[in-house]
């Protein structure tokens, strides 16, 4: 039996933060979408959605609307929003430090473990994709994803 390795533990709320604009992104522009929707749409918990939002909001990613026809809407063109722009809008830095798989606590540079230079070259790596991968890129991924309202 072969184990699948994940090296990228994002916090949860990062990644509902990036699945709700990806959802939010196979929209029409401009159309607002109820927060109920999404959340649904996305099978995300509503109440931790909506502070998610609310940061993105904050870091001018999503606008919200008020009243009838209100709701949420990205606040530019899909293609302009780049994924590594929502993880650092909604986690205040990037997972930086991380946890060495073979010793305790986190490997450096002066003292590194026989995997730290193969880790450190992937999270670059991961990183510069991040910041290149639009959320128009990433809505050609979530084809599976339920479209909403």
């Amino acid at each position: 039996m072969q184990a699948n390795v994940r090296l990228v533990r994002l916090p949860l709320g990062t990644r509902y933060a990036v699945q709700g604009m990806v959802l939010l992104a196979q929209q029409r522009p401009s159309q607002y979408c109820l927060l109920e929707d999404v959340a649904k749409a996305g099978k995300l918990p509503k109440n931790f959605l909506a502070k998610i939002f609310q940061d993105l909001t904050r870091a001018g990613l999503l606008e919200s609307r008020k009243g009838r026809g209100g709701g949420y809407a990205l606040s530019r063109p899909a293609g302009k929003i780049r994924l590594m722009d929502i993880i650092e809008a909604v986690q205040d830095h990037f997972p930086e430090q991380s946890h060495c798989l073979l010793r305790p606590g986190a490997c450096s540079t002066d003292k590194p473990c026989v995997l730290h230079e193969s880790v450190v070259v992937w999270e670059r790596l991961m990183t510069e994709k991040l910041r290149k991968t639009t959320l128009l890129d990433a809505v050609g991924d979530a084809s599976d994803a339920k479209a909403l309202k």
